[in-house]
């Protein structure tokens, strides 16, 4: 997220492209706001909740619009306004492009040791392997987990809190995540997932257990 992939086995061809895309239907437009456009490469599609998406398929949002994509149940992602991505799959290596603005992803489960998820922009790739932040295309900044950025020969190890930052002289930089750096499409997400934190310190108010120690600081520092 081999999606489309069509199987010639004499008169059973149009089984096996049905069969392959039902398998395939694990992505899906969650939901949408203001002006998104969907296409599968060749054709428009009209947006829906819960669309079903596959390899190739393409989706791009207009000004003050959003995009939220479910790769499976624990990949998720965020399109933020006057943003652009294409999705390409085969077997379980899943490359998602941003061809222009800015992706917000969390990953909430490890990917398996057979599993893969990159994501590129023009200046880098970004291997998410279990971890929170986003991407735009000069930047990939954390705010859970560990990630590893490449562009062309180089490549830096970024952690929460940090960021990587492709200079104007073509360098990757690491540089501390400051929280006012944190763009609104992101902080929107943040404020989502803390009222559900928020609900939990209150129903486990009379346990003793701090639900907040897994918490990222960036995000404790917001709530």
């Amino acid at each position: 997220w081999g999606d489309g992939l069509l199987l010639a086995a004499g008169g059973l061809l149009g089984c096996a492209a049905c069969g392959a895309k039902t398998a395939a239907a694990t992505m899906h437009l969650r939901k949408t706001e203001g002006a998104v456009g969907v296409s599968d490469g060749e054709k428009a599609i009209e947006p829906k909740e819960n669309l079903g998406l596959y390899s190739g398929y393409g989706v791009d949002t207009q000004a003050e619009s959003y995009a939220w994509i479910d790769l499976d149940e624990v990949k998720l992602t965020k399109l933020d306004q006057n943003s652009e991505v294409e999705i390409q799959k085969e077997d379980k290596r899943l490359t998602i492009e941003v061809k222009s603005g800015s992706l917000f992803f969390n990953v909430t489960e490890p990917l398996a040791e057979d599993e893969s998820l990159e994501i590129r922009c023009s200046t880098m790739v970004v291997g998410i392997r279990g971890t929170c932040g986003w991407v735009t295309d000069k930047t990939a900044a954390l705010l859970e987990g560990v990630v590893t950025v490449t562009a062309g020969e180089q490549e830096v190890t970024i952690s929460a809190g940090e960021m990587a930052v492709m200079t104007a002289e073509g360098a990757l930089e690491v540089k501390p995540l400051s929280a006012d750096s944190i763009p609104d499409f992101v902080r929107e997400e943040q404020a989502e997932d803390s009222a559900l934190v928020e609900e939990e310190v209150k129903a486990d108010s009379d346990s003793g257990i701090d639900v907040l120690a897994s918490v990222d600081p960036l995000y404790r520092r917001d709530m």
